[in-house]
Order: C-alpha cells, then sequence, then structure tokens
C-alpha cells in the first residue's frame, strides 16, 4: 500500500513539473467575427478555436479575449480599458490531447463603425491547480458595422423629382447616339428626332430610332469638413453617412451608374477611397458602403478642395448629388460652378433638414 502511494506520488509531482514547465506549449488560439460586413443590430458570431496539439489532457485554460467594448453579448464581458474602448471576454475551456475546439458566441453591435479583435490572453493552470501560466496571442481581425438605411421618404422624393427632370434634360441636351432605323411620327417625339432626309423620301413625317451611346452618369458627392461641431456634429454626420447610402441604393435601383468622391477619412485603407469610379453593381456598391462604414468624425481634406475634385471630373451633362451635415455647408459659389461646367444644377442635401 505504502509502495503504491509513493508511486501515484511520483507521478503526480511528474505531472506538476511537467505543466508547470509547459502548460500552454501546443496551445493554439484564433478568432473571426462571422461576417466581416454586417449592418447595425445583426446577429453575429464570434467565432473562437483554441487547438492543442500535444498528447495531453489540459485541465484549466482561461480566456480573456480582447474585443470591443460595443460589443453586445450575453457572456461575461466586462470594461477593461476605457480610453482603448476594449473589454475582455472571459470564459474557462479543459481541452482532451489532440483536440480541437471551436465555439461561438453570438453577439451584435448597434453602432456604425469599424471594429478590431485583438486576440486574447490565455492563462494555463498547472496539474495541481497550485499556479498559472499567461501568454499574449495578438490578432487582428475586422468587423465594419455599415451606416444605417435612413429609409427616408421625404429623401425618396427629392430624388424622384431630380431623377424625374433630369429625364427631361437628356432629351433637351445633345447626345452621342447610334441611329438604330426610322419609324413614322407621332407627335410625341423631340423635334431633333426628326429625319427630314427620310421625311422629304417617304413623303410623311419620320423620325430616328436611336439608341444612346453614353450613358448620363452621376457622381455622389458626400462632405465631411462641416460647420456642425461636437456631439451635434457627429450625429449630423451619422445621419449624412445614411442618406449617403441611400441615395447611392435608389442609384442602384434605377441603374444610373455613379461616381463616389468625399473628404471622409476612412481607417484601415488607403487614403484613395476618397473616390470611387463610375460604376454599378454590388460590389461597386459595397466598396462606397464600407469605406462609409469605415469613416470617422474628421475629414482628410476641405470642403474647397472637395468641389475643386469634382470639377476636375465634371462634363456636360453629369449630375451631380451633394450631401453635408447642414446646410451652412452648401456654398452658393461652388454651387454655381458646378452648374456651370456641366449645364446642369446639382442636387444638394442637407442632413439637419431630415432630422
Amino acid at each position: 500500500m505504502i509502495a503504491f502511494l509513493l508511486m501515484l506520488a511520483a507521478v503526480i509531482a511528474a505531472a506538476e513539473l511537467i505543466s508547470l514547465k509547459k502548460g500552454l506549449d501546443g496551445v493554439e488560439y484564433d478568432v473571426s467575427p462571422s461576417k466581416a460586413l454586417a449592418e447595425p443590430d445583426e446577429a453575429l458570431a464570434l467565432v473562437t478555436v483554441i487547438t492543442n496539439r500535444r498528447r495531453r489532457f489540459l485541465p484549466f485554460i482561461r480566456l480573456n479575449e480582447d474585443v470591443p467594448d460595443a460589443l453586445v453579448v450575453s457572456g461575461d464581458l466586462r470594461a477593461e480599458d476605457v480610453k482603448r474602448h476594449r473589454s475582455a471576454l472571459r470564459s474557462t475551456v479543459y481541452m482532451m490531447p489532440r483536440q480541437r475546439l471551436t465555439r461561438t458566441t453570438p453577439f451584435t453591435i448597434p453602432r456604425r463603425g469599424r471594429y478590431v479583435f485583438l486576440g486574447a490572453t490565455l492563462e494555463g493552470g498547472d496539474f495541481m491547480g497550485l499556479s498559472t501560466a499567461s501568454r499574449r496571442t495578438d490578432l487582428h481581425r475586422e468587423l465594419v458595422i455599415l451606416p444605417r438605411r435612413a429609409d427616408s421618404g421625404a429623401l425618396r422624393d427629392v430624388m424622384g423629382g431630380w431623377m424625374g427632370e433630369r429625364s427631361v434634360n437628356r432629351f433637351i441636351m445633345e447626345d452621342p447616339v447610334l441611329t438604330l432605323g426610322y419609324r413614322d411620327y407621332t407627335g410625341r417625339e423631340p423635334m431633333k428626332q426628326i429625319s427630314w432626309t427620310q421625311t422629304a423620301r417617304q413623303g410623311r413625317m419620320m423620325v430616328r430610332c436611336q439608341d444612346h451611346t453614353v450613358e448620363r452618369t452621376v457622381t455622389v458627392m458626400l462632405n465631411a469638413h462641416s460647420f456642425a461641431f461636437g456631439s451635434y456634429g457627429r450625429r449630423m454626420l451619422e445621419q449624412a453617412l445614411s442618406l449617403c447610402r441611400d441615395v447611392c441604393e435608389q442609384l442602384e435601383e434605377r441603374r444610373i451608374p455613379y461616381a463616389f468622391i468625399s473628404n471622409l477619412r476612412v481607417i484601415g485603407v488607403a487614403d484613395s477611397f476618397g473616390e470611387v469610379g463610375d460604376g454599378l453593381g454590388h460590389a461597386h456598391l459595397m466598396t462606397v458602403l464600407e469605406g462609409l462604414g469605415r469613416a470617422d468624425y474628421t475629414s482628410r481634406d476641405t470642403l474647397e478642395g472637395l468641389f475643386d475634385r469634382a470639377l476636375s471630373r465634371a462634363d456636360l451633362g453629369r449630375g451631380h448629388i451633394y450631401i453635408t451635415p447642414v446646410a451652412r455647408d452648401i456654398h452658393p459659389e461652388w454651387i454655381e460652378r458646378l452648374r456651370a461646367a456641366t449645364g446642369e444644377a446639382p442636387l444638394c442635401i442637407a442632413a439637419d433638414a431630415f432630422e
């Protein structure tokens, strides 16, 4: 009996020494959100993967996962660094030899923005639970929450009226066209479509059937260099971001190609986001929306610089939609310069008018 107890004590002592020396060796940690782009309050999951690559049982591993403090989660979440806006998501697991453990933690984020998951601190206990060893695993996983939709009936009415005016202008302004054929004049066609050569040849009024070879395009301009300051300025900029999203989605619905320029400062991408070329489609829209989601509350250029960039790309017939936090950001002299360059008055949208 005494021999057995001595052997058991020796085994326990050996296990204790090994666990003290190599407590977290062979343990790997990874984490990522279930999506890279998401809507505010969308149900998401934080996917945590812990791997034990050793042939030994790990009775105790504590995770302190470094997550943004904006997470709404039912787990043990505590504020850790107020200045960095970080929190620690805490949990404890045990692991069998050669085990890979995948755990999903449901969460939501109510606010637009760019959020980074920075890894975790792992703590491993010894065999007898007398001491712990810790190790930091640094990661960088991003999640971008898009601006909320404004869903403004007033904005849809304004856009509808402006697009109606552009449709009328399309028939007034000369456009490069391809003639497909001729048909009888009905009295509803503009005079410029009448073919006098075919009219003389046929002995009755004939008009050209034409296909436009140049599409009318729109430039969406979003201003962040505003007269709105403090918490009010942030609220109005958030409203402007939501209105910008709605404008782009309405242009997508109408299949109108559009470019995007802005003086927003965005986090985590190159400064070239300030310009997105003409395009349509889901990928084009998501490029713009991801930039809006990554925006902070500062500007990378002045308002005059924004208009100078718009004017450098303006051509006859190109429409402009100018979105800004407050009406004081609308300067008549710059609006007139755009109108003179394109032949069309830009549509100006101030977020404070949609409160």
